[in-house]
């Protein structure tokens, strides 16, 4: 008898455990990726009818910024976007709302509080929070009778982000994926998911995505490639080479390639919060670094400034040595606004005074003894001059000739009274046609560069 009650004690004790597991573990659908041990879970709690509370426990590596959103896609996600604090000893929670594939704003009107526990545990995030209002949101809303609401995932860069503004910029993301999360299973009485290693009411919708950021990339490399390859080579082109055109092509090319650069950074301004309205350091001296470029470029061919077309020669060199400091400047700001690896912006600082030092040299070797095409077009004018001068002196010379031998003619002819006069002066006439300038007036001994007025004998 003693037997069958001990038996009937132990299967009743057995029937009562798992109620007792059940309860003693909140209501909760819980997404794991074993790739980074990052879970997060929800509890949608109905503890009374008008209650909207949703707790949350997320957990991840603490190497960079990590989100998980409610939404198929980005825009109109409700986030919650993890990153260290300013010290790097606490977590910063940034409750953000994207307006589409961009960098998502603070939402301020979610009150998220956080409960104990919350902190940087062994190098994790480790968040215990409950959210007052996250149901509705603007845009947007938690369907709980879901049983497969769509949600997102993202992961930063490796280089940490510090700070305990809730509006730190991020940088785009480097991995992401989807999930459908069961909002039913996760529905009961309100409190904050236990930890796990275990999926549980949550489908993912394929693999992680690799992100790349080529837009960006091609940004910076086409605008390295303009300011430190073509840019000295084209000053080589210009003080070396006699044919200008040369010049002149690499000088399109080198516009091409800043166009092409300033079109893949307007391109992807709106894709980041602090670069939307273009007021960043980095984006207002890239637009007045272009302006003394394009003004020697339309000088000639604006009317109302065409008058001061003479006295570009004069600025070239001053212009575009002021266009390439400034471009190097911008070049640096957009490495600090993107938030760029230290090593990445040494190299950076190393290639502009590299290059820097390398066109002062060059350009001040080419002021000294002149463009190679500048020195070929001064010595051909000096010819095609002193050719004009010869023509215009034989010319001349040849007019004053036949002037004088007229005023001979006219003078042997007119008076038969001065006989004696008359024949010395034919005597001397017939003399001088021997000689050209007769002796006092400038003839073709211009032409031998010789003095004004020397007789030049005809052989």
């Amino acid at each position: 008898m003693a037997i069958f009650q001990r038996v009937g004690a132990l299967f009743a004790l057995l029937t009562f455990f798992p109620s007792l597991i059940q309860a003693q573990n909140p209501a909760a659908s819980t997404f794991f990726l074993e790739e980074t041990e990052t879970q997060f879970s929800v509890n949608i709690a109905n503890d009374t009818k008008d209650t909207k509370d949703v707790y949350i426990y997320f957990t991840s590596p603490a190497y960079s910024w990590v989100g998980v959103g409610f939404g198929e896609t980005m825009e109109d996600s409700l986030m919650f976007i993890l990153y260290l604090n300013r010290e790097g000893n606490n977590v910063t929670i940034s409750p953000r709302i994207a307006d589409g594939n961009s960098e998502p704003t603070v939402a301020r009107d979610i009150r998220l509080e956080t409960l104990n526990g919350t902190g940087v545990v062994n190098d994790m995030f480790v968040v215990r929070a409950v959210c007052r209002n996250c149901r509705v949101w603007r845009g947007g809303a938690i369907d709980i009778n879901n049983a497969a609401h769509p949600m997102i995932y993202a992961f930063g860069h490796g280089n940490a982000l510090q700070s305990d503004a809730l509006d730190a910029p991020l940088k785009r993301h480097i991995r992401y994926g989807r999930f459908a999360m069961n909002m039913l299973l996760a529905t009961g009485k309100g409190e904050v998911p236990s930890a796990t290693k275990a999926l549980s009411g949550v489908e993912l919708k394929g693999d992680m995505t690799r992100d790349h950021d080529r837009a960006n990339l091609a940004h910076a490399v086409i605008g390295s490639l303009a300011l430190f390859v073509l840019w000295p080579l084209n000053v080589i082109f210009a003080g070396f080479f006699r044919n200008i055109k040369i010049h002149v092509g690499v000088s399109i090319l080198i516009m091409a390639f800043l166009i092409t650069a300033y079109g893949l950074g307007i391109s992807t301004s709106s894709q980041f919060n602090r670069t939307k309205s273009f007021t960043s350091p980095h984006q207002i001296f890239a637009f007045i670094s272009i302006l003394p470029i394009l003004l020697m470029s339309l000088l000639p061919i604006i009317r109302p400034l065409a008058s001061l077309a003479a006295i570009v020669p004069r600025l070239h060199t001053p212009l575009t040595t002021l266009t390439f400091t400034l471009l190097v400047i911008t070049g640096g700001l957009g490495l600090l606004l993107s938030s760029a690896p230290r090593p990445i912006i040494l190299v950076y600082v190393a290639l502009a005074l590299l290059v820097s030092v390398f066109l002062l040299l060059t350009q001040t070797c080419i002021q000294r003894r002149g463009s190679a095409h500048a020195r070929a077009t001064t010595r051909q004018r000096l010819g095609e001059d002193d050719e004009q001068d010869l023509v215009l002196a034989a010319y001349y010379a040849g007019k004053k000739c036949e002037d004088a031998s007229r005023s001979a003619s006219q003078a042997s002819e007119s008076s038969d009274a001065s006989a004696a006069y008359t024949g010395g002066h034919a005597r001397s006439a017939s003399a001088n046609r021997d000689l050209y300038g007769g002796g006092t007036m400038p003839g073709p001994q211009y032409l031998l560069n010789m003095h004004p007025g020397v007789p030049v004998h005809r052989w």
